[in-house]
């Protein structure tokens, strides 16, 4: 196959020439008040010492937003509990079921975690990282809102 000829386009981009070209409706706003996120929002109202299920499965909720699909499903694996319903059926608990909000400490459940997957010989990767998100989790929420408005 041979080719005779090639065709080129360009397309015409503006170029930014000083500091601040933007009309006054688009400047920034440094008078806006800082925005928490969701995760800051839970860890000042979740003690992850004592926190429940429901608890759990709001924090693996928001990591699943956040896109942290991996250590999302670290917690909400703490969360999942299933209620016998008779003959030997079983069905999911709901936000409703009063073992949703018992309380638990999930630095013990992951702790436990950890033991039995070195007991079994399994990789203790997403236990690690989320026992160290814990803790940073457990952190935020005892730390003070900076604010980072001018």
């Amino acid at each position: 196959m041979q080719v005779n000829n090639v065709f080129q386009t360009t397309t015409a981009t503006s170029i930014v020439k000083g500091s601040n070209n933007l009309p006054p409706s688009q400047t920034d706003k440094t008078d806006e008040p800082q925005k928490t996120t969701s995760l800051r929002a839970l860890a000042q109202t979740i003690d992850p010492t004592n926190m429940s299920r429901n608890e759990a499965r709001a924090m693996a909720n928001e990591l699943m937003k956040s896109g942290d699909t991996d250590l999302s499903s670290e917690f909400l694996s703490h969360s999942a509990v299933l209620i016998p319903t008779g003959g030997g059926a079983f069905r999911n608990a709901t936000e409703s079921d009063s073992i949703m909000n018992e309380k638990f400490n999930m630095f013990d459940a992951i702790q436990r975690s950890i033991e039995f997957n070195k007991s079994k010989g399994i990789s203790n990767e997403g236990n690690l990282s989320a026992l160290s998100f814990l803790e940073k989790f457990e952190m935020m929420g005892n730390s003070p809102k900076i604010d980072t408005r001018a």
